[in-house]
């Protein structure tokens, strides 16, 4: 069997998770890719080199290999740089596939940048073309958060291309799926609704009590906030409720946040003159008088998130948008209640007042309410979490790829149209 071509230019799924703009993106090619192989399915993930180690094919499973491709300076940069590294990568992934003569079933390419990427790939080798986008522009444009960075116009116009020109849609929740139709003219017979999954045997109930004894938590109630440090991800709504909380309580009986991640380069850019997002959120919890309640844990890998995910009696997700929310579900599967934003596929995982709540609003005090209802109230907090797990168990990466599966295997033609202009 030929295998897939999978176009992720930014998000590696062999790179450190938690750093830069390494999240949900990565797990979510990984872990496809394993499962794929696990059933003989190959494929190939084409990325960019973004450190000078390491060789550039890597085995990634049996049947899945991730080759990186030297196109621009062979370090971590940002996004908005990518941009003019695109025609290069396409002749990089072209000049690949000659050299080992190699073909391909398909290529399904993840995020704008390698859209545009893909969008050569399937004129070149004439082969279905699918797409995820992970996150739209138009969206977060919509709901954008004070200070954030506003996304460029030519997104914008990439997006709108690729959703004229690709042959299948691939949307994480029936929120983006809407969302791709209100505001890019999808049309609903070109796109498909599969929702990532989670590891439930990383992801589930763990022992935390050398984990607490090392944080030298004692009984104080754990928060979590866990994503990449900039303004769309609402660290500072969080923080804000921290403070609200710790009114009129005695030092033993305030809660603990544990932020977890680093900046983000929108978070670097953002908050440049505080010397980062991270700089800014740790003076905003001095400010407000609460720096020793609130821990930056920096960035981890899955098994270490999942042990301060089950160690925390809630977690919290404020985003401002969010295609799927991979978090929230990760929190789910280890028991943790979520309270969470309104926003993309968070209400699919958090079930307002069933297994957690969601906010319309990002008012800290909101935020301060639901959590506290939680910390408040053991019973209800521990139904919550019995109905988390039961949620999470719905999203397993084998489903993700039985979906994938039966939408790469359906009998379609194939919308031969101009390549995306850049």
């Amino acid at each position: 069997m030929k295998p897939l071509a999978i176009v992720s230019l930014h998000a590696s799924p062999v790179a450190a998770l938690g750093a830069g703009e390494n999240g949900g993106m990565n797990v979510y090619v990984r872990a496809v890719c394993e499962e794929l192989s696990q059933r003989g399915i190959p494929t190939e993930v084409f990325t960019r080199r973004s450190s000078p180690e390491g060789p550039d094919r890597i085995q990634l499973a049996e049947r899945s290999w991730v080759t990186r491709l030297a196109v621009g300076p062979p370090e971590d940069i940002e996004k908005s740089r990518l941009f003019d590294l695109l025609p290069d990568f396409s002749e990089a992934i072209v000049g690949e596939q000659r050299r080992r003569r190699v073909g391909y079933s398909l290529v399904h390419s993840h995020y704008w940048l390698s859209g545009w990427v893909a969008a050569r790939l399937r004129d070149e080798w004439s082969l279905p073309w699918f797409h995820t986008f992970h996150t739209l522009a138009r969206v977060k444009n919509e709901r954008v958060a004070e200070g954030a960075l506003v996304e460029p116009e030519h997104r914008i116009a990439v997006e709108q291309a690729i959703v004229r020109n690709c042959d299948r849609l691939i949307a994480s929740s029936a929120q983006e799926a809407d969302d791709l139709v209100r505001l890019y003219g999808a049309s609903r017979s070109r796109l498909s609704v599969v929702a990532p999954g989670v590891d439930l045997e990383v992801f589930k109930e763990r022992p935390v009590g050398a984990l607490r004894k090392r944080l030298a938590l004692g009984d104080a109630r754990v928060v979590v906030f866990a994503g990449r440090l900039e303004r769309l991800k609402g660290a500072e709504t969080v923080i804000r409720a921290m403070a609200i909380l710790s009114v009129d309580r005695a030092p033993a009986e305030r809660p603990i946040l544990l932020v977890i991640g680093d900046d983000s380069h929108n978070g670097a850019s953002e908050s440049a003159l505080s010397g980062g997002e991270r700089a800014r959120l740790e003076a905003l919890a001095g400010s407000l008088g609460i720096h020793d309640q609130v821990r930056f844990m920096g960035s981890v890998v899955q098994p270490a998130l999942a042990g301060y995910l089950s160690l925390a009696a809630v977690c919290v997700v404020p985003s401002y948008s969010e295609s799927f929310g991979l978090v929230a579900l990760e929190a789910a599967a280890c028991g943790t209640p979520v309270v969470a934003a309104r926003v993309g596929g968070l209400p699919t995982i958090v079930k307002d007042g069933l297994t957690g709540f969601t906010l319309v609003s990002h008012e800290p005090a909101q935020y301060a309410e639901r959590i506290g209802r939680l910390l408040g109230d053991e019973e209800l907090r521990l139904c919550f979490s019995r109905r988390s797990r039961l949620v999470a168990t719905q999203f397993t990466w084998k489903e993700t790829v039985d979906r994938l599966v039966a939408e790469y295997m359906a009998p379609r033609q194939p919308a031969l149209r101009p390549a995306v202009a850049g």
